[in-house]
């Protein structure tokens, strides 16, 4: 996409850092007050309202990307055009023309990358019930340039109860437990009531706040490890709610199979966020999956292909299922996939 001059981005930081880059803008706006007046660069940082007066017919690119509950691009780009920007685009119309300067970015591709991987995309909406295929094509044309449509689903995540119901004999796999948010949620899902919870954390200083969170409950097992495909040690790099797997980590932790944990255990339900390692975590778990053939709730997000490529792995495992997805914050965050066996 070609850009008509001047250019002011929205969004000062890391992302539109990258963008500023590749387009040199005139001018950053910024929500954020401290920032007005400063710059970064020579690129003056200045509030919406005064950016869009001192340039009305500027092509504004939406830079701002993160985990939202409340706010969405498409939230950005009504703020921009209520103030009188009449040329408001968001940043993901400009990889297929800048993507080298932005990428790699989680599950952001250029467009000819969908193309190339129609059959297999296809493959995976055929899985989706209504509900889920409806939330499916929101997630493809996001990719593909387009936030307007995208819907924040209210219902607590991993535990919808639209889309099924638990009972007090749950056996909860939870994998990236983080500090015990999802294990209080399941808590207060079940009344707690339920049979047993296995809860898996590698990053040290998360795992210290979720063995505080569990308060000693004999029923609640904790793993301070990583899932994943073999059992060998990784680099990992430490990040709150972001700490994953990567070869420029800090520290190194040790990666297990759910197979050699739940060899004896009979899961009903496992949850998968764990920072774009869900396909080696669900193969090392696949003789589990398809003796027990649980319930799964797996992130989709975190990488380009998994939106496709984890139906498509669940589906060879779980046969004859209910596919669904919703998503939980704006912009693809948090993206959920959910399997239920029949």
């Amino acid at each position: 996409m070609k850009l008509t001059a001047p250019v002011v981005i929205f969004g000062a930081g890391n992302l539109g850092r990258r963008i500023a880059r590749a387009v040199r803008p005139v001018l950053f706006c910024d929500n954020n007050r401290a920032l007005w007046g400063t710059s970064w660069e020579g690129i003056p940082i200045e509030s919406p309202s005064t950016a869009v007066q001192r340039f009305p017919n500027a092509t504004f690119i939406i830079a701002i990307w993160h985990p939202s509950r409340t706010e969405r691009i498409a939230d950005r780009m009504h703020q921009l055009r209520s103030l009188g920007a009449s040329n408001v685009i968001p940043f993901c119309v400009l990889l297929a023309e800048y993507g080298d300067f932005v990428l790699p970015n989680m599950f952001w591709e250029r467009p000819d990358y969908y193309a190339q991987q129609e059959q297999e995309i296809n493959r995976a909406r055929a899985l989706m019930d209504s509900e889920g295929r409806q939330e499916f094509d929101r997630q493809m044309r996001l990719r593909l340039g387009d936030p307007s449509d995208q819907v924040i689903d209210p219902a607590p995540q991993y535990f919808p109860g639209d889309i099924f119901q638990l009972s007090a004999t749950e056996v909860f796999v939870d994998c990236g437990a983080y500090d015990g948010d999802t294990i209080a949620e399941f808590r207060h899902a079940t009344d707690s009531h339920f049979v047993e919870l296995l809860a898996f954390e590698p990053d040290p200083q998360n795992f210290a706040a979720l063995k505080s969170a569990v308060n000693g409950d004999p029923r609640i097992h904790l793993h301070p490890y990583a899932t994943g495909l073999r059992r060998e040690k990784v680099r990992f790099t430490l990040s709150g709610t972001g700490s994953r797997v990567s070869s420029t980590g800090s520290c190194e932790v040790d990666v297990i199979t759910l197979y050699e944990v739940l060899d004896h255990v009979r899961p009903t339900y496992i949850k998968m966020d764990i920072e774009g390692s869900e396909p080696d975590a669900i193969a090392g778990a696949s003789k589990t999956i398809s003796r027990c053939r649980p319930r799964m709730a797996v992130c989709v997000y975190h990488a380009p292909d998994h939106l496709w490529r984890i139906p498509l792995q669940l589906n060879e495992l779980l046969p004859d299922s209910r596919f669904t997805m919703r998503t939980y914050c704006g912009d693809g965050f948090d993206s959920v996939c959910y399997c239920l066996p029949c």
